[in-house]
């Protein structure tokens, strides 16, 4: 690194009387505590992420007879933050493209923190459904952070950086069931009249902590240089990029940078909000970017289609395979779907009593799940400066689609495991790698909303998968896994015609 430094010193001293090209002028900041600072952040936001989302997949069974659930409602259930999660993915792309990366990820999380903790005391279940869907309309903005963290980063550091955020999503699929499992078993009450609060509340009062702990810590970040320099705003970028090569040194030495070469403007002061998200949306999609931006957005809405499908039931699919393995009196093995079949039918567990009970044997395997993402999160920042985002992107689809139709198969809760940590290694990677091919393609204007458009059809295909599994699991689940499969097959082939990303295929426009 003090080799880099200094030759970036040589290498400054002619350029102190010119303007000087943005991604010159980051690689001049120099690399270090900073950076390492800013992949701490946006790698905790996106575990917060993981902590909103799939914390669902723990309240369903232990809610359920406090808001006496079917699997319709579980779906609907499901559904609901996805729901939110679409319309806000639409709008905050917008936002982050006008008013800044990092004020849309403190807004979001704000937003994400609050109505979690609202719906932690709700005693009703449409309250709680609507807390739920306004809570994924704060969280679908945190798409923002891919943005956020790369437009701080010269080429070298780019792939490296967004492929590492995958094992923050798995640190954070880890963590959840860790936590759940602390609380939940817990058998406190308090009841009066107007509010009952168990253990499940707790944790999703838990559940939304680390959302507002990072958005204060963001208050104290500086905004993306680059989108900075995109609003015309000269003098604020150059102080942010003063302020990371002051961090970066740990030094008050002065950044040799005056003067940086100005894009086009890319200012919306001009057009009200709506006005503003329409033309930024059309320009996308005009633009020559257009067969890049709908492919993306097909991608993830497959890709995401078959992940949500599958991840969030699978708590409650262990529950059904533990029922079965404790209760029943079937000698002989059979499948997965008349394991889940047989629960509903089945008069001595679903008919005297409800059963909110979740077994230790599910968190010890969800977290066995978490656990097992973990090569597959260290191999890709390893290899992806020799072989490639789209390279990886394609390897984890096809290995996803494997293990979702294998599913089928399974006639055990240990194949059920071993089948389950397997799609969400593949499947987990395969979508953060999605968000890293996406944030690649595009220039810094197109890049928020590209990015936010494609999550906003990643979460239609969420509320569809968790909508069909809802009304198929209990008699055809042959269905979703069908359909889970299918979709992953046609994401990886998709991203086989996409652009290859890094150094060799950077689109210069000034700001990138």
């Amino acid at each position: 690194m003090e080799k880099d430094n200094s030759k970036e010193v040589v290498d400054s001293a002619s350029l102190l009387n010119r303007p000087v090209h943005l991604d010159k002028a980051i690689e001049m900041v120099g690399f270090g505590y900073f950076h390492y600072y800013i992949l701490f952040i946006c790698g905790s936001l996106y575990v917060s992420v993981a902590f909103s989302v799939t914390s669902i997949s723990f309240i369903i069974p232990s809610a359920q007879c406090d808001f006496r659930m079917t699997s319709f409602h579980k779906g609907l259930l499901n559904g609901a933050m996805m729901i939110g999660m679409l319309i806000g993915s639409f709008i905050w792309g917008y936002v982050a493209d006008s008013r800044g990366r990092r004020f849309t990820l403190i807004i979001c999380m704000l937003m994400d923190g609050f109505f979690n903790i609202l719906s932690s005391v709700s005693q009703m279940y449409s309250i709680f459904i609507f807390c739920r869907l306004l809570s994924g309309f704060g969280i679908s903005g945190s798409t923002t952070l891919f943005s956020y963290l790369v437009e701080f980063l010269n080429i070298k550091y780019r792939e490296k950086f967004l492929s590492w955020m995958e094992m923050f999503w798995t640190s954070g699929i880890i963590l959840v069931p860790c936590v759940a499992w602390l609380i939940i078993p817990q058998t406190f009450r308090i009841e009066n009249e107007y509010i009952m609060f168990k253990s499940w509340n707790l944790f999703v009062i838990m559940c939304s902590l680390p959302s507002i702990t990072l958005a204060l810590l963001l208050i104290k970040m500086p905004e993306s240089p680059k989108f900075l320099l995109s609003q015309g705003k000269h003098k604020e970028t150059i102080n942010c990029l003063k302020f990371v090569h002051r961090w970066n040194r740990n030094s008050d030495d002065k950044f040799p940078v005056t003067s940086i070469i100005m894009p086009s403007s890319n200012d919306k002061s001009n057009n009200s909000f709506f006005d503003g998200l329409y033309k930024s949306t059309i320009d996308l999609f005009t633009s020559k970017f257009k067969i890049i931006a709908i492919v993306t957005c097909i991608i993830h809405f497959c890709a995401t289609t078959s992940y949500y499908m599958l991840i969030l039931w699978f708590p409650e699919l262990m529950n059904r395979f533990r029922w079965y393995e404790t209760y029943s009196n079937f000698q002989n093995k059979t499948t997965m779907c008349e394991i889940v079949s047989m629960y509903k039918a089945e008069p001595e567990v679903t008919n005297l009593k409800c059963d909110d009970h979740i077994d230790q044997s599910v968190y010890m395997n969800i977290m066995i799940i978490g656990i097992a993402c973990i090569p597959t999160s260290l191999v890709v920042p390893l290899f992806i400066n020799k072989l490639g985002l789209r390279f990886f992107t394609v390897v984890s689809f096809f290995g996803s689609s494997i293990s979702a139709a294998w599913l089928y198969f399974i006639t055990s809760s240990i194949e059920n495991m071993v089948l389950s940590s397997i799609f969400e290694a593949f499947s987990s990677i395969g979508i953060s790698l999605t968000y890293c091919i996406t944030v690649e393609l595009f220039p810094t204007e197109y890049r928020g909303m590209a990015a936010s458009i494609g999550t906003m059809f990643g979460k239609i295909g969420a509320l569809l998968g968790n909508i069909l599994i809802g009304i198929f699991i209990d008699a055809h689940c042959i269905v979703p896994i069908f359909v889970s499969s299918s979709f992953l097959i046609i994401s990886a082939f998709l991203v086989i015609t996409l652009p290859k990303t890094g150094r060799t295929n950077i689109i210069t426009d000034g700001v990138l």
